[in-house]
């Protein structure tokens, strides 16, 4: 065929992890007899929490059609790209198997935010319940190049304090703010969109 398709998923085919009944029917016309697409189709999302190929299984199931990884794009698929960042150590932000996503992506030395509050426990003191009962001596040196936002994380605070941490100590969170660093070390945001429907009748 001279077309494909790209379907856009999240409250276009399923509404969470409810598919739309029209996308389900429609998606059986897509497929020949043997369960194979006649026309060329790829999916594509927002979605930056897991690996392609969770995805393509879950899209499998909720529409009755097989749907390989290779057929789904998701927000952070295009970091593949930027190999310049791959051999440097980033921080990922988001939610899911963090490390495993940005191993797949190529990215050699992820840390999670979780680690670094574990190796810098004075600097997430928001949650009163989490602050360390004992004070420790903080020194981790590990100079964070980059940060990786992969999609909305669970703990806002603690997210967004460590990595203005890093931003502003150029990638030395333990050390003090001096002087506001311009331009900073390089935030990639896979998702700039926040919005997104699913079961729930109005966006979240």
């Amino acid at each position: 065929p001279s077309f494909g398709f790209l379907f856009d998923v999240d409250g276009v085919l399923v509404r969470g992890k409810t598919p739309i009944p029209a996308a389900k029917t429609a998606f059986q016309k897509l497929v020949n007899s043997q369960g194979q697409f006649v026309v060329p189709v790829v999916f594509v999302t927002n979605a930056g929490n897991c690996l392609r190929q969770k995805k393509a299984d879950q899209l499998s199931h909720l529409l009755g059609v097989p749907i390989s990884q290779d057929q789904v794009m998701m927000s952070h698929s295009p970091l593949r790209m930027f190999k310049r960042y791959h051999e440097k150590c980033v921080l990922v932000s988001g939610q899911g198997p963090l490390l495993d996503i940005a191993q797949d992506l190529g990215f050699c030395q992820p840390i999670t935010i979780e680690t670094l509050r574990e190796k810098h426990p004075l600097l997430d003191v928001v949650d009163h319940d989490r602050r360390p009962n004992v004070l420790v001596s903080e020194y981790f040196c590990l100079k964070v190049l980059s940060v990786v936002l992969f999609g909305e994380p669970v703990r806002w605070e603690t997210n967004l304090q460590l990595i203005i941490d890093v931003l502003l100590t150029s990638g030395y969170p333990g050390n003090p703010y001096h002087h506001e660093n311009y331009p900073h070390i390089p935030v990639l945001a896979c998702n700039m969109d926040l919005m997104w429907v699913a079961e729930a009748q109005s966006p979240r």
